[in-house]
């Protein structure tokens, strides 16, 4: 009888990634490829992947609600992590890494994320009105 159990993919990638995370040469590979990560080549990447073949498409948006709720456990996790550090470290930090922020192109971002949001807004509206529902604090408030 086997007796192995079936693992999703995240959690086989999180057991490479420990392997991965003890070994130094691994560590020193990744720091140098961090810096060279050239923000101008990410529109073309998502240009290709989403505009060659209609299927490719279809697949990320079909994906969405897996892919929404893996980032949101990510980011509630990373929060978690992050609040470990003192808010004097954090500040410093973040005040720094904030002044190599593109701000021209987060500001036309942040434009059509507003754009986006008012045709989104009944659909949103509705989902938020159901998490209140069930949820003893309002959102509205939290944020």
């Amino acid at each position: 009888m086997d007796n192995r159990q079936d693992t999703g993919m995240l959690e086989n990638q999180t057991k490479v990634a420990e392997e991965l995370l003890a070994s130094t040469p691994f560590k020193d590979s990744l720091r140098l490829f961090l810096k060279n990560i050239d923000p101008e080549s990410g529109p073309a990447l998502v240009r290709t992947l989403m505009g060659k073949d209609v299927e490719v498409p279809m697949a990320v948006m079909s994906a969405m609600p897996l892919i929404a709720n893996c980032f949101i456990k990510i980011a509630m996790e990373l929060v978690v992590q992050v609040r470990k550090y003192p808010a004097p470290l954090l500040t410093g930090m973040t005040q720094s890494l904030l002044q190599d922020v593109d701000r021209e192109t987060l500001v036309r971002l942040i434009r059509e994320m507003r754009e986006l949001g008012k045709d989104m807004a009944p659909v949103f509206r509705a989902f938020s009105e159901s998490l209140e529902e069930q949820s003893s604090i309002p959102l509205s408030s939290t944020i």
